[in-house]
């Protein structure tokens, strides 16, 4: 379908995203984002798909290409490339600069995105809007340990890890701990490479847990709620979602049969996205445990084309082509009704 005429003053869309040191990663990055760009194309859209390594990149493609849309992969870039001095760690939120230079972008305000980068902040606020979340606590690997409930541990098993880091990083199958020892020796090993880490009550071993991943697209009443169960396509002892896992592909979003499941996931992921103030689009992270729904994380910017988004995409009716173009279409609607 051409959404040319319903989209003119948001003709040309940038799509920018940075590539991956791993061969292997950076491959399927140009296949997936080169896929995004054709599918916009096809709907209409004047699309440019980049590579950015910092903001000054940014800059110099957004006064050279002049977008009326930008779709940023990365939520944070540094100023400058090379880096002044060596850090892991992005300086800029890529989605501040763009309203900073007044260009609309897809996707959620700056301080959404930093409250859905940190477990522990999202966890907090949902605890403020009365929103199930497992006990925990966190721990500054440069201070002291601190905890909504006075400094003492969320009950074992624990899972531990890192505080603001997505995508399963530092995540591994020890990252579930059943006494002291264990946990202070997770934690030893996880300060290695992060300074904020979460020590959450683990619910795996629950006999009705289920894992539950909800995407959803739209703004307001028009918010598209998709569920789909993460099951493991082989049996394993500690229910954990590991980078391996993802990347190996040794799990999978199922569709959920069960119609007072699906409708209730939707209804609970839909009140703690709604908690965490996400736009456009978004996944939520729940599990079903213990006879209730607990909220666990938010991806505030996920990965698209993405095989998780994309199944709950497909369970919900819509193919590759529908998802992508909507999620477009949902930040244009916004945009043109904030202008108005």
């Amino acid at each position: 379908m051409d959404y040319a005429h319903k989209t003119a003053i948001f003709q040309k869309v940038l799509i920018i995203s940075s590539r991956s040191s791993n061969p292997a990663v950076a491959t399927g990055e140009d296949i997936r984002f080169r896929r995004f760009a054709a599918i916009l194309a096809e709907g209409g859209f004047s699309p440019l798909h980049a590579y950015v390594d910092s903001i000054a990149r940014l800059a110099d493609l957004v006064d050279r290409f002049k977008p009326d849309l930008v779709f940023s992969a990365p939520d944070h870039l540094p100023d400058h490339s090379p880096a002044p001095r060596p850090s892991t760690l992005p300086s800029v939120n890529v989605h501040a600069w763009l309203e900073e230079q007044g260009i609309p972008y897809v996707g959620s305000p700056p301080a959404v995105i930093e409250l859905a980068l940190s477990k522990t902040a999202l966890k907090e606020k949902w605890i403020s809007d009365e929103i199930p979340t497992p006990a925990f606590c966190s721990f500054d690997s440069g201070g002291r340990m601190r905890s909504i409930d006075r400094g003492i541990l969320p009950p074992f098993p624990c899972i531990v890890k890192p505080s603001d880091a997505g995508n399963s990083r530092g995540i591994t199958k020890d990252s579930v701990v059943f006494d002291v020892a264990a946990l202070d020796a997770a934690i030893e090993k996880l300060s290695r490479n992060f300074r904020h880490i979460l020590i959450e009550h683990y619910l795996g071993l629950y006999p009705d847990f289920r894992e539950i991943t909800c995407a959803c697209i739209g703004n307001g009443e028009d918010r598209l709620l998709m569920p789909a169960e993460i099951v493991f396509l082989e049996p394993t002892k500690i229910r954990v979602v590991t980078t391996e896992d993802k990347d190996g592909h040794s799990t999978s979003a199922m569709g959920i049969g069960d119609d007072w499941l699906r409708d209730t996931a939707k209804a609970f992921a839909g009140r703690a996205l709604a908690s965490t103030g996400v736009r456009d689009y978004s996944r939520c992270d729940i599990a079903f445990a213990d006879g209730k729904f607990w909220a666990i994380e938010v991806n505030g910017q996920p990965m698209v084309p993405d095989p998780w988004f994309e199944a709950c995409a497909s369970h919900a009716g819509l193919g590759e082509r529908d998802y992508i173009t909507a999620i477009v279409l949902a930040a244009i609607r916004r945009w043109k009704g904030e202008a108005t």
